[in-house]
């Protein structure tokens, strides 16, 4: 602890002295009356940036020791998180609690870590246990589209991740210890145990904000229907408990039992509706959209007993201050976006006068002004957007916020007094669901979903949330005629074509697989699809289909597999899934596919938009790896080989065939194993640029330093996706050049 208070305190003596100049300012500010008038405005700016600053520097100065990567570590603490069962893997927090352990040079040690165990036995929230585990530094796909799983991982206060080896309890659960998991631990089973299975993940994601259990079909019903705010849990769930509290503290009072001689009904009102949205925020995990709504709802009520008359606007500024300060990382996630911007837009559109309207307008018109203000980020973050969608939440809010999610709470409430009639109670909520999914189920066949827009860029954004926000304007403003112009960018985005004679390579960041993007002037090549990391994520849902939707890409023309081992196509149905009927090829029988096969073929070649490609090897060999597809790629003057996982063996059968090799940009063959790239071979190809696709921190070593030093001794420039994320460069152009994603888009979170 004492080690930890120094670390804390040297680190803030050292922002102080980097944001010197700042505090001049800050101080100037406070005191000088001329200043105090006439740049207040900075002071926010200046507070903002130092939190951020202090956030950034404490995360540095406990980041996980990068020596103790890959090493057995022997680790004492609690089980700290509802573990989530996914096939053979569980996976949960731990929370570290022996300081002896682990520790590096300078005396840290990861306090939080995130773990998955293999054919775990079963694990309850507060077991202590000794585990020997195996940890590395937070690390994320560096792709553009993909989650920042990093930023993630930072805001949930983790320091490492890893797998556990071996463990042992060596005591029962801690009653005392995450009251709250312990709560939604037994919440959750209670759930498990008494509604349908085609429920349990939408009641749990109701009533404990854990989505996990929800399936993909679910998913995509609620997002064709434009019901997905409905399973996170936000302001309208969060206003309605605080109207809940605030009732029943009002009906408490009129039946005379509460104390108003000491304390007055308006104060107990507004702590009762604040105690309950405190509770349900708690139990349902404390997202950002909980936040936000749980900052405003407690000025809202806190404001009035102290005579203050905020208006929905300093409301709004305030429940962001809250939320940036507690999290200054909040602003890496969609749902901070999306959540401010839908109260911003009905602050806004529902300004001025309300009375003269009819009912049904008053009804329709929140769900209109989100919907509108809200539909440019929907498509340009590849959601599927219906206009129907307002009308679908016309039935669907009202139904869960009034019928479901107070039934569901009350039930909840219950089972710890008269389980038996709370479990009667959850069977007639588990059938408003079946009903309500029925409802949407049906729906979704009608409705028409606007095509996503991912390619748009941020010009084109913002000139259609100008036009959307001309449209919901509560003044009756002469420039609306302007709003479908405002919108043409985004609906007919501009085209970026490479010319003819030119290919455009990615080499994309998956993790310890492969995945490249070969496109030309007018077509799409994807050659290998990474790995499938469980039954529900792959790296085309991560990383492949992301990048594809954010270029605009309407079809891919083919999809090679190299082989198939599962770290090269464990994402092919994932992908077929939304680019349907495009031919495969590859160099042996693919696991679960049974549609159309083509396979490689020694000699195969075609030309795309004057882009030659070249198969020198594929098929014929025993071992699947040596049975890869061996692609060579030529634009102009310049060229990439992409080997698969061919062995020496393979190499030798190249040279000996007197294949033309030699090419300017070489894929190291199986992620650099040292039993591949053969000197022989690499004099040969006679590489400028060398690229590996390897995982970060793998449990196979690739890249070997063996083979790393072989590229460097024939002078190649050496690229790592597990370092330097997604790589991308054109050939054909006369001067290649390697775009690295971490490097271009390098954040302190970052490794």
């Amino acid at each position: 602890m004492t080690i930890g208070l120094a670390s804390w305190l040297l680190n803030l003596c050292t922002l102080l002295v980097i944001s010197l100049p700042a505090f001049i300012l800050l101080f100037w500010i406070l005191f000088l009356k001329r200043g105090s008038r006439l740049h207040w405005w900075l002071l926010p700016i200046i507070i903002g940036v130092l939190v951020s600053s202090l956030y950034a520097g404490r995360f540095i100065s406990t980041r996980f020791d990068e020596s103790l990567q890959g090493k057995d570590l022997d680790i004492v603490g609690y089980i700290a998180s509802l573990p989530v069962a996914n096939g053979t893997v569980t996976r949960f927090d731990f929370d570290v609690d022996s300081p002896e352990v682990g520790q590096n040079e300078s005396g840290q040690y990861p306090k939080k870590v995130r773990l998955n165990w293999y054919e775990a036995p079963e694990l309850k929230v507060g077991e202590y246990w000794r585990m020997t585990v195996r940890l590395r530094q937070p690390h994320g796909f560096a792709s553009a589209g993909a989650f920042d799983y990093e930023a993630w991982l930072l805001r949930q206060a983790i320091q490492a991740t890893g797998y556990v080896r071996s463990g042992s309890l060596l005591s029962g659960r801690d009653l005392w210890k995450y009251p709250v998991h312990q709560l939604r631990t037994q919440l959750r089973e209670w759930l498990e145990k008494t509604v349908s299975p085609e429920n349990t993940g939408v009641l749990t994601a109701l009533l404990l904000g854990d989505k996990s259990v929800i399936t993909d079909k679910q998913w995509r019903m609620f997002n064709e229907t434009g019901t997905t705010h409905l399973m996170v849990i936000s302001g309208l769930h969060i206003g309605l408990m605080a109207w809940l509290g605030f009732s029943l503290a009002s009906l408490m009072g009129r039946v005379g039992v509460l104390p108003l001689r000491r304390f007055p009904l308006p104060l107990i009102k507004a702590l009762a509706g604040m105690l309950f949205a405190l509770c349900y925020a708690l139990l349902a995990g404390f997202s950002i959209p909980v936040q936000r709504a749980l900052v405003m709802t407690f000025a809202a009520l806190l404001s009035p007993l102290f005579g203050i008359r905020a208006s929905p606007l300093t409301l709004w500024l305030l429940a962001l201050a809250g939320v940036l300060v507690m999290d200054p990382l909040a602003v890496t996630s969609q749902g901070f976006w999306y959540s401010f911007i839908a109260v911003a837009a009905l602050l806004f559109g529902m300004a001025g006068r309300q009375g003269g309207q009819h009912w049904r307008i008053k009804a329709f018109k929140p769900q209109w002004l989100v919907f509108l203000l809200l539909m440019p980020l929907l498509l340009v973050n590849g959601q599927p957007v219906s206009p129907f969608s307002p009308l679908v939440n016309l039935v669907a809010i009202p139904f869960i916020g009034f019928g479901v999610v107070p039934l569901l709470l009350f039930s909840a409430l219950l089972q710890f007094v008269l389980p038996d009639i709370a479990s009667f109670m959850l069977l007639g909520v588990d059938s408003l669901m079946n009903a309500f999914q029925w409802f949407l189920q049906w729906v979704s066949d009608f409705m028409l979903l606007i095509p996503s827009r991912q390619s748009a860029d941020w010009p084109a954004i913002l000139l259609a949330m100008m036009g959307m926000l001309l449209l919901i304007s509560p003044v009756a403003l002469r420039l609306r005629w302007l709003s479908p112009v405002l919108l043409l960018p985004l609906i007919f985005p501009e085209q970026h074509l490479l010319p003819a004679g030119q290919a455009e390579v990615t080499v994309l960041d998956v993790g310890q697989g492969l995945s490249v993007l070969i496109k030309t002037h007018q077509h799409l090549l994807v050659y290998d699809t990474g790995d499938r990391f469980s039954e529900r994520l792959s790296a085309a849902d991560s990383v492949i289909l992301p990048v594809l939707l954010l270029s605009g890409v309407a079809r891919i023309d083919r999809i090679m597999i190299s082989h198939g081992d599962k770290d090269h196509s464990g994402g092919l149905l994932p992908l077929l899934s939304r680019y349907d009927g495009t031919s495969v090829i590859s160099g042996t029988d693919l696991p679960q596919y049974d549609g159309k096969l083509a396979q490689c073929m020694v000699g195969d070649q075609w030309q795309w938009d004057g882009v030659d490609f070249q198969v020198l090897s594929g098929g014929g060999f025993r071992r699947s790896n040596d049975a890869s597809c061996v692609l060579k790629i030529t634009a102009g003057s310049e060229s990439i080989l992409l080997p698969g996982d061919i062995s020496e063996r393979v190499e030798r059968h190249l040279l000996d065939q007197g294949s033309d090799l030699e090419s300017d940009v070489l894929l190291a063959a199986h992620h650099g194993s040292r039993f591949s790239s053969s000197p022989e071979f690499l004099n040969s190809v006679r590489p400028e640029v060398v690229i590996f696709s390897a995982g970060f921190a793998n449990r196979f070593g690739h890249p070997a330093p063996e083979t790393v030093k072989r590229f460097q001794k024939v002078g190649a420039q050496v690229y790592n996706t597990a370092s330097d994320g997604s790589l991308s460069l054109v050939l054909g152009r006369g001067n290649l050049m390697v775009s690295a994603y971490r490097k271009k888009h390098t954040h302190y979170w970052w490794r």
